[in-house]
């Protein structure tokens, strides 16, 4: 509890400009998530990897996704939990302009996806985060996919691990390949071990074999694809495609509603930000004014002051020519301060 909030710190120092300090800080959290306890992953680790991710420096970005690889190997079975959310966060990375952070994204992506322990799945996995880096393989990636028997109880880690490129596979012209994807799919939720677990991928497949099964002109795929869809729909607890398709249009509804209702609520945050910067401006805006002033006033007083200084001078110089005795008291003529009866200036008075 008092070290793993240190990480987040660290990683922000891996983006140092100094090489020294990106050194040491990249050993910090190496060191860090080497002693933490495998429980703080999913409500700590995780979280401040993620946000790591945010930074506009990539080796902060490349350190955050080496570091999801070491939490990988040290706690596979909290990993392997959070996987359809890790998945979708990584993936995003694999897709960065810079070739560093693309590369450490693949890698923990291979990392956190062979966390899962599903058999059947496991020889498929470097083929499907193949895929995932180079979209243009994704057949490969089906095909071994194809050649898999489904034996196991698949559960939504597995799922996150398969749906993208099942997805992604439906969506490809060649009708062969969309069927392959159909009798994975089929074979995949058969053994699907509860709706809850399939649930959030409903909307990732089921709007896309209706679209198979409505486009295709093949009648045999279209076949293929209509009974995949059954059994994904009673695999998301259905009693039919149309109640499914409803409630995913309902589902991706309320989404859309939680959606705008969070871009308002940052619209009037910004809105009140921007409010509260142009008071605060305005403020500054009129103490600068009012400083300005204060110090136009006092530089007119300092000229006054330097103009009456200098009249007086000017003032004394002209009654110290016109008077006889100097500065010192002493007789301009003769020097002494009482003028000799010879001198010029000599007075009785």
């Amino acid at each position: 509890p008092y070290v793993v909030p240190l990480l987040a710190g660290a990683l922000d120092e891996c983006g140092s400009s100094s090489s020294s300090v990106r050194a040491a800080a990249d050993d910090t959290s190496e060191a860090i998530i080497s002693i933490a306890n495998a429980y703080a992953v999913p409500m700590l680790i995780i979280p401040v990897l993620f946000e790591a991710l945010h930074s506009p420096e990539w080796r902060v970005k490349s350190t955050a996704m080496e570091r999801l690889s070491q939490v990988a190997a040290s706690a596979p079975r909290q990993t392997s939990k959070m996987l359809p959310k890790i998945i979708p966060t990584v993936t995003s990375q694999i897709w960065d302009t810079k070739p560093q952070v693309s590369k450490a994204a693949t890698a923990a992506l291979l990392a956190v996806c062979r966390t899962n322990d599903n058999p059947d799945v496991m020889p498929a996995i470097p083929a499907i985060v193949h895929a995932v880096s180079k979209p243009a393989d994704t057949y490969k990636a089906v095909e071994e996919l194809m050649a898999t028997t489904f034996v196991a109880t698949v559960d939504s880690s597995t799922l996150s691990i398969l749906c993208p490129i099942l997805s992604r596979g439906l969506k490809e012209k060649n009708a062969i390949r969309k069927r392959s994807c159909c009798v994975v799919i089929e074979n995949m939720s058969r053994l699907v071990d509860s709706p809850n677990a399939v649930a959030p991928f409903g909307p990732l497949l089921v709007p896309e074999l209706k679209k198979v099964v409505e486009n295709v002109q093949f009648e045999d795929i279209r076949d293929v694809a209509l009974s995949a869809l059954q059994t994904l729909t009673k695999a998301l607890g259905h009693a039919d495609i149309e109640s499914a398709m409803a409630a995913i249009m309902a589902a991706e509804a309320e989404r859309a509603q939680e959606e705008q209702r969070r871009i308002e609520e940052l619209l009037e945050e910004e809105e009140k930000e921007e409010e509260e910067q142009r008071l605060r401006e305005e403020v500054e805006r009129m103490q600068f004014r009012e400083a300005m002033e204060a110090q136009r006033l006092l530089d007119k007083l300092s000229l006054e002051e330097e103009g009456a200084k200098q009249a007086k001078e000017k003032l004394k110089k002209e009654q110290q020519k016109l008077s006889t005795k100097s500065a010192a008291g002493k007789c301009q003529g003769c020097g002494l301060k009482k003028c000799k009866k010879t001198c010029l200036f000599y007075s009785e008075k």
